[in-house]
């Protein structure tokens, strides 16, 4: 059986990882991230998966033990870099797995320093690229990105664990008289709702916002006009916000009933190649998506047929969306099963392990 170690958000196993919080049995046993969702998503998940099926061993990377290959799951780095480089002499084959457009600059105005990342942090994942066997890109537009420096580039989307989701039917759209719609994510990002401002302002009295995120704290990073706007927006429209508590709760909310949606800025690169995720975990709970025209939204509208995710390239196309989920009760259950139907065949968890697995095969990192 072949057996895959993972290192996950830079955290590689080293003395000078214990000053940054690992525990001493790290040293050996590994250092897992078990506080980001990415993490359980983009490794446990699949590996789990693996696990049980007795296709592969993927595991957390231990210094002890010998690999087949070496994933550095968005790891990059002085530290990633050097132990690549020794692995690499070991005979290890080295995976850069990458989910963020860390690799174009952007001079624009990017609303908040994460969207545009610096000279440094483009150089780290540039290295990292061009110096790995392969690279695992968490969508096609990022793919594209990554084989600037890598000609071995090939797409991993996320996945979703169907088991996670509650047991029982779905609920209703709408409560007392408004349509639920659904948001998640970090609180510093919530600004994006700006970009669908006027259709949620228009419609304010028909529908209820469901915010899961984190701490609203986090907004205090955006500039003052920024905050001033957003906190105008929501003195307006409906809302609630739930404190986010793991994928399992952030589903058991979806299962309430009503529309994912993700509104986004496309003036900028790291937006342009984000994954599917934001809308899928929804949908796998039967939530029709209204969403923006990221490239991997339009792979999953494409992929799940007419209704299951609406797409809106502007404010008068993201009014008209949300009018049509209001006057179209029935319609929206219709689109719900398309839109859990794709998860099931795309991009639930035991599709997207199989395809791992392949696609390292497929880039010869495991014969």
């Amino acid at each position: 059986m072949k057996r895959v170690g993972f290192v996950i958000n830079s955290r590689v196993p080293r003395m000078a990882s214990l000053r940054m919080g690992m525990p001493p049995q790290g040293l050996l046993l590994g250092w897992d991230d078990r506080t980001s969702p990415m993490s359980f998503m983009r490794f446990h998940w699949i590996a789990d998966e693996l696990r049980k099926s007795r296709a592969a061993l993927y595991s957390i990377y231990q210094p002890w033990r010998s690999y087949d290959a070496v994933v550095f799951l968005k790891s990059m780095g002085p530290g990633c870099e050097a132990l690549a480089e020794h692995l690499r002499g070991r005979g290890t084959r080295i995976v850069f797995e990458a989910n963020v457009d860390y690799y174009t600059e952007f001079e624009g105005e990017a609303r908040m320093d994460l969207m545009a990342p610096g000279g440094e942090q483009r150089a780290a994942a540039a290295r990292m690229t061009s110096g790995a066997d392969a690279v695992i890109a968490s969508s096609n537009r990022l793919a594209e990105v990554c084989a600037r420096f890598q000609s071995r580039c090939a797409t991993v989307p996320d996945n979703v664990n169907l088991d996670l989701r509650p047991v029982g039917g779905r609920g209703e759209a709408f409560a007392n008289g408004r349509l639920n719609v659904w948001w998640s994510g970090v609180a510093v990002k919530l600004f994006e709702f700006l970009a669908a401002e006027r259709a949620f302002l228009r419609l304010a009295d028909r529908v209820h916002l469901h915010l899961v995120t984190d701490s609203p704290d986090a907004m205090r990073q955006w500039r003052p006009e920024v905050r001033e706007r957003f906190d105008a927006f929501l003195k307006r429209v409906p809302h609630t916000v739930h404190p986010f508590r793991g994928i399992p709760d952030l589903l058991s909310h979806y299962a309430r009933g009503g529309v994912i949606v993700s509104p986004r800025y496309l003036d900028v690169p790291y937006n342009l190649s984000h994954t599917e995720w934001k809308i899928t975990l929804g949908m796998a709970c039967g939530l029709p998506a209204v969403a923006s025209p990221v490239p991997s939204y339009l792979e999953a509208a494409q992929a799940a047929g007419e209704g299951a995710v609406t797409i809106c390239g502007n404010e008068d196309e993201w009014e008209a969306a949300l009018e049509g989920c209001l006057a179209n009760p029935e319609g929206l259950r219709e689109s719900g099963a398309r839109a859990a139907e794709v998860v099931e065949r795309v991009y639930s968890t035991p599709v997207v392990a199989e395809r791992h697995l392949r696609t390292l095969a497929d880039l010869a990192v495991l014969a």
